[in-house]
């Protein structure tokens, strides 16, 4: 029988999915504690803040997607296999969070990072250090690939950089447009930006 989520895993869960698929802003500590059954008193139990929660529910979905990620990255894959992989696997996850909200999500640190700018100097340092870490997969497997002599990419780190604006720009455009659409074409852009073609499926 599945295990039945406790109060602070149904905070995080129910955040996470209030302020992603409309804002932290227009997600109060009122509405989380009644989309998530639970009382005030016990919010603030678990949540000194509505932004602490917000910075642990982020911990919370990145060790979700993680061990996926990890999987996508392994070195027992080539480095190229690993980021047309990572451009499918972006479409698939966001195809699971539309049928599970019922609208296009886009990248949740984009979204709400933008949305705070430097209201929340604690909360934008979370989002910042969790982007680096998700750089870093895409550097390793642009630098493997440079040094296997498959791409030109003298600078892993700045080519690396581009692929995640490029990613980033398109998941954007598919939460304003609420279409998947243009995610349809991350991975031939990616390999455009690489100076490449994509392989057919």
């Amino acid at each position: 029988m599945a295990k039945t989520p406790d109060t602070r895993e149904r905070l995080l869960q129910t955040a996470a999915d209030l302020i992603w698929t409309s804002s932290y802003h227009a997600t109060g500590v009122e509405s989380i504690c009644e989309a998530a059954g639970v009382h005030k008193g016990s919010f603030y139990h678990h949540f000194a803040s509505k932004e602490e929660l917000a910075i642990a529910a982020l911990d919370d979905q990145w060790m979700r997607i993680k061990p996926r990620i990890d999987e996508v990255f392994s070195p027992a894959n080539k480095p190229l296999d690993r980021l047309r992989t990572y451009a499918r696997l972006t479409l698939e996850m966001q195809r699971e969070k539309q049928l599970q909200t019922g609208c296009v999500c886009g990248c949740a640190l984009y979204a709400l990072g933008s949305e705070m700018g430097t209201l929340a100097p604690a909360l934008q340092q979370k989002i910042q250090a969790l982007l680096e870490i998700k750089l870093r997969y895409l550097v390793s497997a642009v630098r493997e690939a440079h040094t296997a002599g498959e791409i030109r990419a003298p600078e892993p780190e700045r080519v690396a950089q581009l692929l995640v604006d490029l990613i980033e720009g398109m998941l954007m455009r598919a939460r304003i447009q609420n279409d998947l659409a243009p995610l349809e074409g991350l991975e031939a852009a990616m390999f455009q930006v690489l100076g490449l073609q994509p392989a057919l499926r």
